[in-house]
Formats: structure tokens, C-alpha cells, sequence
């Protein structure tokens, strides 16, 4: 288990974590765009080490520990054609990844 918690925190971090975020980003966009429900799912599971590694169980930062369930369930909604909730959904972690990567590139992809 200790292995698998190192290796969710280094693809978090540096340019790793910068490939990862950027990735999801793309995927999400594009889930959205081509209405593919394999793509919005790819993106959630692009967002786990960073949510595992930067979110907690308490307080403020359970949210972000709860940001892969946003593109599942707008993968759901794309599968239903619902278009409103599968644009809405993935809008808080598309922000969260666009602040992760603000963070990466400012920090000289060092991390947190």
C-alpha cells in the first residue's frame, strides 16, 4: 500500500503531475464535445492521484478528494444525452485542474 500511496503523490507532483492534469483537461473537453462517455471516464481516472494527493477526509479539502465523482456522473449524464448537467458537472474539477496547473508551472514544477 505504501507503494501505491508514493506513486499517487509523485504523478501529483512536478512534471508528471503537469502531464496528468493537462491530459485530463483535454479529455474532459473533448468527452464534452464529441458527447463520448469513454473519454469523460478516462479523465476521471486521470484525476485520482491528484485528488488523492492533495485532498483530505476533513474539512475544506474532502472536496477535493470528491472531484473524480463530478466527471463520473457527467459521464452519466452524457450517456442519458442530458446536456445542461453533463456540461455543469466537470466544471469544478476543470477549475481545480486549471489551478493545479497555474501552481505546477508557477512553483518551476517542484510541487506543492
Amino acid at each position: 500500500m505504501d507503494i501505491l500511496t508514493s506513486m499517487l503523490i509523485a504523478l501529483s507532483m512536478g512534471v508528471p503531475g503537469l502531464v496528468i492534469a493537462g491530459l485530463s483537461l483535454i479529455l474532459m473537453l473533448l468527452a464534452l464535445i464529441r458527447k463520448e462517455v469513454g473519454l469523460m471516464l478516462a479523465a476521471a481516472f486521470l484525476i485520482i492521484p491528484i485528488a488523492y494527493a492533495m485532498g483530505a477526509w476533513t474539512g475544506l479539502f474532502l472536496f477535493v478528494r470528491l472531484l473524480p465523482i463530478f466527471p463520473l456522473l457527467s459521464a452519466f449524464a452524457i450517456s442519458r444525452d442530458e446536456t445542461l448537467f453533463a456540461w455543469v458537472l466537470p466544471l469544478p474539477p476543470f477549475g481545480y485542474l486549471v489551478y493545479i496547473l497555474f501552481v505546477l508551472i508557477a512553483s518551476d514544477f517542484k510541487g506543492f
